[in-house]
């Protein structure tokens, strides 16, 4: 293909994964409706350099997102597709970005063959399609990698690679702090000490990149101390970042295995392709130092986040681009020269079959495992992973026939498949399941005048950007008996209501109060021993949300 015809195809591709109909489906509970009330606060209140919400300063994540998020308000409204317009955007230029690097790190073809494969593993494609900071630091470390890379690789323009370097590392600093820095000065140390080659960071582009890394970076923070002085560093470097590190905000995930099954699921349905590059990679690490080079940047960073306690399937999204790189080449090499000997044919073969058997797995075991009680919304989506299993047995196919073109093509139409599926055949479910703006909604319409709202602490945030006010009180079941309120990050403005005993004590003042909920809260109160288990009425339920009523007492 030529350059021209990558191209557009890549666009054709970015597209369909990440623009088509993105305003369509609500914003996604919890963290969606965090970083579009807390850009709606900004906007509003025309506040450009404290990120703000329920009327008070918060500092979970730096500035540079959030003026992302302020100008696509300001051009798109309050809505959800100028929400997810920035990470849209990231994600598309970070498959174009791969492109150009994977074109002079390995050849055309590998680095059209490494954008398309991150286009469209599934994580990639749905990530890129929600209000997150991950993408954005995922497009500002690549570029900071990538500069790094051709800083040693061309002598002759090292300065300019340097300042680039240096740059991209401070967007990434103003996006999500200091892992932005951490991230890409990790694996390039770990490169120049394994290969023994000279440090690119020297002389003038050592030093013009550093100034141009304050000028870009230091002033937000400068303010920022300014303004706050010790309380900034407390409550940002200490708590939102010190903290996650040395404690689990999130226990369920702190396993060792935890980021190795998201980078292996979340590269579905390329995870054939993705264990034989890994193998390839291994075999080549000796003699090819590109593939050190991306082992570098892979391997350590693995580690840190590992070692890490808190864990989420975004904080590692960057390590995606070092995959679809050695996937990308692994591809190209397929294209040109075919399977490594017998082994390796057998290997794909076997893996392609399993991944299919998976699937199918997976919406059998949903099917006919899960209990009655479960999730509702996980065991309506069983038909959807059947479709899946009959959709990737095509690709399957054509693996075992040995055609490795067709197969990739096959391969993008089944992601291609799935965002379309899931904007089309169960969008009416995912908005019932994941999102509070239907139940919201319905809660202002059932509203009596002066009627306090109170909220669930889950959908606290949701409730305040579709109904346009803080709830008046935020319900919380803690885990455990010293637990005062349910964020990591805590919000003083938001008034918490502390299990049935706390939510009947504000009811008392009233005489109703309406309750946007989770259908586990209204079991809570519904169970036997519950001082509210005779007051709720309930009015509406929508998916595993409801709105009902207290009365207050008589």
């Amino acid at each position: 293909m030529s350059t021209r015809s990558q191209f557009l195809t890549l666009l054709a591709i970015c597209t369909v994964m990440f623009w088509w109909r993105l305003g369509h489906l609500p914003l996604i509970d919890p963290d969606e409706p965090f970083y579009a009330q807390t850009t709606t606060e900004m906007v509003k209140g025309n506040e450009w350099a404290t990120p703000m919400i329920f009327g008070e300063r918060q500092f979970e994540k730096p500035i540079f997102f959030y003026w992302q998020a302020m100008i696509a308000q300001k051009i798109f409204g309050q809505t959800e597709l100028a929400a997810r317009v920035p990470s849209a955007a990231a994600g598309t230029l970070l498959v174009f970005l791969t492109w150009i690097f994977g074109r002079r790190m390995f050849s055309p073809r590998a680095g059209f063959c490494a954008a398309v494969v991150l286009a469209t593993g599934v994580e990639y494609a749905f990530m890129s399609r929600l209000m997150l900071t991950d993408i954005f630091l995922a497009l500002c470390i690549s570029a900071s990698v990538f500069c790094f890379w051709l800083a040693t690789e061309e002598e002759d323009k090292r300065d300019r690679w340097m300042i680039l370097h240096f740059i991209a590392s401070a967007l990434a600093m103003l996006t999500k702090g200091p892992v932005g820095f951490l991230v890409p000065t990790l694996g390039s140390i770990c490169y120049l000490w394994l290969t023994g080659k000279r440090s690119p960071w020297r002389g003038k582009g050592l030093w013009l990149g550093i100034v141009a890394w304050l000028l870009i970076a230091g002033p937000w923070y400068a303010t920022m101390f300014s303004k706050y002085g010790m309380e900034y560093w407390h409550r940002f470097f200490v708590h939102e970042n010190w903290e996650r590190l040395t404690s689990a905000e999130h226990k369920h995930s702190n396993h060792w295995w935890y980021y190795l099954m998201i980078l292996v699921a979340g590269n579905l349905p390329w995870i054939p392709l993705l264990i034989a590059a890994v193998v390839r990679t291994v075999k080549d690490i000796k003699t090819d130092r590109r593939m050190l080079f991306l082992v570098c940047w892979f391997v350590p960073n693995l580690i840190f986040f590992t070692i890490c306690n808190s864990k989420l399937p975004t904080y590692t999204f960057f390590l995606f681009v070092t995959l679809a790189l050695v996937m990308g080449h692994t591809l190209d090499q397929w294209i040109g020269k075919g399977f490594r000997g017998k082994g390796e044919r057998i290997l794909v073969s076997a893996l392609a079959i399993l991944q299919t058997v998976l699937v199918l797995g997976a919406a059998s075991a949903i099917t006919l495992m899960l209990p009655k009680d479960s999730n509702a919304f996980i065991k309506d989506l069983s038909p959807v992973i059947y479709v899946l299993a009959a959709i990737i047995s095509i690709p399957m196919v054509l693996m075992l026939l040995r055609r490795t073109v067709a197969w990739a093509g096959t391969t993008v139409l089944v992601t291609a498949f799935i965002i379309m599926y899931m904007q089309y055949g169960v969008d009416a479910k995912v908005m019932e399941y994941t999102s509070t703006r239907g139940i919201a909604a319905e809660a202002m319409k059932v509203r009596q005048p002066g009627e306090p709202i109170i909220s669930s602490s889950f959908i606290a945030r949701a409730v305040t950007y579709y109904t346009g006010s803080m709830p008046d009180g935020v319900i919380f079941f803690p885990s455990r008996p010293d637990q005062l309120q349910p964020y990591f990050t805590p919000h003083p403005p938001l008034h918490m209501l502390r299990a049935d005993v706390g939510t009947g004590e504000f009811a008392d003042k009233y005489p109703s109060v309406l309750c946007i909920a989770l259908m586990r809260d209204w079991d809570h109160f519904q169970s036997s021993g519950s001082v509210l288990r005779e007051r709720c009425e309930k009015i509406k339920v929508i998916g595993d949300r409801l709105v009902f009523r207290i009365k207050g007492k008589k």
